[in-house]
């Protein structure tokens, strides 16, 4: 019978190849840059973007669509358009926090929601119709934990 011959070694300089192989590195996160076709002459009719960009434009859809709005996504969106006519209280804004964060929950990959804000804005549309103006502060989940506002107004 044969003797094992495996040897361990422990305390040895790694090998060449091993020094050199690419460490684990946190993957960006990318999506597409809306509306598009918007910049056909930059980057083509489906430009990408990643970053504080895509975190913007991703919250800023998220906040405007109603849901049932979206192909393929019925539950996208945070259905602020029937807070329009309300007058803001405590339970109102609460109920409004609440959809909003459990939609940036679901929908949005690479930040995280710290604070909300909702404002009524003392204009109106053309229509008569009320506004209300949505400031979220984000933080990406990048090295760096970038903080920014999105800000919204839905008619």
């Amino acid at each position: 019978m044969a003797a094992n011959t495996t040897v361990f070694r422990y305390g040895q300089r790694p090998t060449k190849y091993e020094e050199q192989a690419p460490r684990a590195k946190r993957q960006e996160i990318y999506g597409l840059t809306f509306p598009l076709g918007a910049e056909r002459n930059s980057g083509g009719f489906f430009k990408k973007n990643s970053g504080r960009a895509m975190i913007q434009q991703a919250v800023s859809q998220l906040l405007r669509t109603e849901k049932g709005e979206r192909l393929m996504l019925p539950n996208f969106g945070c259905n602020l358009r029937k807070y329009l006519f309300q007058p803001i209280t405590a339970e109102l804004f609460s109920d409004i926090r609440d959809t909003i964060e459990t939609s940036f929950r679901n929908y949005i990959v690479g930040a995280r929601l710290l604070k909300v804000g909702v404002f009524e804005t003392g204009e109106y549309d053309a229509a008569g119709g009320n506004q209300l103006r949505v400031v979220l502060s984000v933080q990406l989940n990048t090295d760096d934990l970038e903080i920014f506002d999105v800000e919204a107004k839905i008619k």
